[in-house]
């Protein structure tokens, strides 16, 4: 059958779509504010109405182009594919191809000053640029349109996605203000001096020392952070930049800065002069042992993250493009180290170029966020920069790992693999992979059962309604899978990240919207409490001990406060009473539970605390705690508990009435969560949320000003190891444990009476060889 064309310049024929409805043909095509809105593919109300961007993408696409003063009846509005997918996925490349000689021809006869192209698909049909993600492509002024360079195209989110992604729409807000305003900073080349004498590299630093009271420091290594785990400070250095003003810099070579001369040299002035970076916890780890341990005075990641505090908006190169107008520096080393990573690989002279770019460019930044910060805002990052400088030491530390255990634990695993497959095979009379999802699903095909997913929840709800081989089946099929997972992250996984016997964790200061401290490569915070896996983890020597001090029910004794809870206050004020002890004793009768319901009234009271309603509480004493609860259970016991806590309701109430009204909540140590976007469909998502930012975020700063302040009075005598949202662990002597652990405990209650004195803070501490014993 032919095909007959939905548009004279579209090969439908071509097309997957070609012989299916859903047309929507594009609007305004000549339009009179030369503005063009070109998405991926319509949508369902799209199709419905064909008219392109009509329903609730197209409501807040209307409402920022209110905000600009843009006319929706004056701009061209057309996808990139006009008739509608199968489903809401992107559109195939064979579809996109069909349709564009229809795009380029209406977007290059509508006399265009602008287009706006939102979506990936959108963007890659308009741009030379292919490949790159939407995170990459929506940075900076804009684009040449590649049918016609004179045209600009501004790459920006999908209003869907925003829907699904709140946290993207400032960004979409502020790419479409891009439509009339562009990007008004002016972009000039600095000047680049390159040192690559010792001796001349050592007087050109004592004349900037003695001239200069600000430096910006940037290094170059060997090794890229993210192909290896040795420490940085391990890293061969390939260069340090230094920007001393706007857009002056100089460059020690690779020569200079492996010289002893140089190093003497910056280890004597650096301490005079007011030491700026981006993400500096790196550069001077990795400058460590050149110039010995130095401070940093300003970081602008971490000034970045106090004036918009969503992860992912931080990076250096994606704020110099956005906010400097800087050209994409970094695309001159990419042909060098695609693969491998290593900056070792580029030529020196580029790789000079490109260092002295990031310190001119972090002086930039420096400038324009100092500008823009409030006194708050300055006092938290001042903060942080504290923080910073502590958690050096705390990564360069490491944690000791037994490798010699680390094989036995795998052993273990392995054996245990294999019995499970084997009584797997036992069972259904033949092998199988269970790791294989075609294998898993013919099996559950053999007994009657169509599975379009074998996930682990999927799995856990089928359990419930099957019986007899299926059932023991799929026992058998989840019990391996936890295993499997404890076994490649944190036995296989974590045995790959040793470097000189110890694993080396980033912590990160920017990385979550909770306002809690998060860890990478690897994630040392999240470790499962199994004790055998943190049994990997030990002291460095026979005669010391690990010492943990962790606040009990630290984030309780927050909503405590908030709230001003009278019948949360009365309990935290008797040390010799437990605080779900005693709401068992209240719900159920004293003497008249146990140990479920204990587990049960905790599960409440955090699950209450943060939102949680009872179905998901009841799912989750299931699957966490092996708990059969009914909903109905739950919900009157959450009723009876609700009622003992009216200060807890009342705070919840103002919280919930805060957000929805449009205010941001902050912290008493100046963080920030701003809820940028409130719809039917995300708004409980974003009220439990706001219910858990204050108390998360406050009992882990409580812990990390803690943290700062210990730090100093125990350097001699302890290493600190790890901090883990509100505890501490500490290697010392065991000699020494009363001594170090007094002066630990004491910092730490002082720290929370800092923040409060409506209720007191306990500390507990635990101490063993190995941290699973702790």
């Amino acid at each position: 059958m032919d095909i007959v064309r939905k548009h004279p310049l579209a090969e439908c024929e071509k097309c997957v779509f070609g012989d299916q409805g859903g047309f929507v043909p594009t609007l305004n095509p000549h339009p009179k504010a030369k503005i063009a809105i070109v998405g991926e593919a319509p949508g369902a109300y799209e199709a419905a109405y064909g008219i392109p961007f009509t329903g609730p993408s197209g409501d807040l696409l209307n409402q920022v182009m209110t905000h600009y003063n843009i006319k929706r009846s004056e701009v061209m509005i057309t996808n990139s594919v006009l008739c509608r997918p199968h489903a809401n996925e992107d559109p195939p490349k064979s579809a996109l191809a069909a349709c564009a000689p229809r795009l380029h021809t209406e977007l290059t006869q509508a006399d265009l000053d602008v287009i706006v192209a939102v979506g990936k698909s959108a963007a890659h049909a308009l741009l030379d640029d292919n490949k790159s993600t939407m995170r990459k492509l929506r940075v900076g002024p804009p684009k040449s349109y590649k049918m016609s360079p004179g045209i600009g195209v501004i790459a920006t989110w999908h209003p869907a996605y925003c829907l699904r992604s709140p946290d993207a729409f400032p960004d979409f807000v502020s790419d479409f203000g891009k439509v009339k305003d562009g990007v008004n900073v002016a972009w000039t080349e600095p000047d680049i001096r390159v040192y690559d004498d010792p001796d001349i590299a050592v007087r050109v630093i004592e004349e900037l020392a003695r001239r200069y009271d600000r430096f910006v420091l940037d290094i170059e290594c060997g090794a890229e952070k993210d192909a290896v785990y040795i420490h940085p400070s391990e890293w061969p250095l390939l260069c340090l930049g230094i920007c001393f003003a706007e857009k002056k810099a100089v460059v020690l070579g690779e020569n200079a800065i492996n010289s002893p001369q140089v190093g003497r040299a910056l280890r004597r002035l650096l301490p005079t002069v007011k030491l700026i970076a981006h993400n500096g916890k790196f550069d001077l780890a990795g400058l460590r042992n050149l110039v010995g341990p130095q401070k940093l005075w300003f970081d602008t990641m971490l000034a970045s993250n106090c004036l918009d505090e969503r992860p992912g908006h931080h990076g250096l190169k994606a704020l110099s493009i956005e906010k400097l107008n800087a050209p994409d520096y970094e695309q001159t080393i990419r042909t060098f180290v695609p693969r491998s990573g290593n900056y070792a690989d580029i030529p020196r002279d580029i790789l000079y170029k490109y260092n002295a770019y990031d310190v001119v460019c972090t002086w930039a930044l420096m400038e324009l966020f100092e500008a823009q910060m409030t006194t708050e805002d300055r006092a938290k990052h001042d903060f942080l920069i504290e923080a910073s400088n502590v958690l050096i030491d705390l990564e360069m530390a490491g944690l000791t790992f037994d490798l010699e255990y680390n094989k036995e634990l795998s052993n273990k695993f392995l054996i245990e693999l294999t019995e499970i497959e084997m009584e797997m095979e036992r069972l259904i009379g033949r092998a199988i992979n269970p790791r294989s999802v075609p294998q898993v699903q013919r099996y559950y095909a053999g007994k009657g059962l169509i599975l379009k997913t074998t996930n682990a929840d999927f799995l856990k709800e089928l359990s419930e309604k099957i019986e007899g081989e299926p059932l023991e089946f799929t026992d058998l099929l989840l019990k391996p899978r936890k295993r499997a997972k404890l076994y490649g992250t944190y036995v296989k996984g974590l045995a790959k990240r040793v470097y000189k016997d110890r694993v080396y964790t980033t912590y990160l200061l920017h990385g979550t919207t909770s306002g809690r401290l998060s860890s990478r490569d690897p994630n040392l915070q999240n470790v499962v409490r199994e004790k055998y896996i943190r049994n990997q983890f030990t002291a460095s020597s026979e005669h010391n001990v690990l010492v943990q001090l962790d606040y009990k029910q630290a984030e309780g004794r927050v909503i405590a406060t908030l709230a001003k809870d009278e019948y949360l206050r009365n309990i935290f004020l008797d040390p010799t009473r437990d605080i779900f002890n005693e709401f068992c004793n209240d719900i159920f009768g004293i003497g008249k539970w146990g140990k479920e319901q204990r587990v049960t009234m905790k599960s409440i009271f955090y699950g209450n605390a943060y939102g949680r309603k009872p179905p998901s509480i009841a799912k989750a004493l299931k699957l966490d705690h092996g708990l059969d609860i009914e909903v109905s259970e739950v919900y009157t016991m959450m009723r009876e508990f609700n009622a003992l806590i009216p200060g807890v309701m009342a705070w919840q109430a103002a919280v919930k009435h805060r957000v929805l009204s449009g205010s941001d909540l902050t912290t008493p140590f100046g963080r920030k969560r701003s809820f940028w976007l409130i719809t039917d469909k995300n708004r409980e998502d974003v009220l439990n949320e706001a219910l858990s930012y204050m108390p998360q975020s406050i009992a882990s700063d409580i812990c990390l000003r803690a943290l700062i302040k210990v730090h100093p009075l125990i350097s001699d005598v302890a290493t600190i190891r790890l901090t883990i949202h509100d505890a501490l662990v500490f290697e010392t002597n065991k000699s020494l444990v009363d001594e170090v652990g007094c002066i630990v405990q004491r910092e730490m209650l002082k720290s929370a009476t800092d923040f409060t004195d409506y209720v007191p803070f306990e500390v507990d501490l635990t101490q063993g060889f190995r941290w699973g014993e702790i």
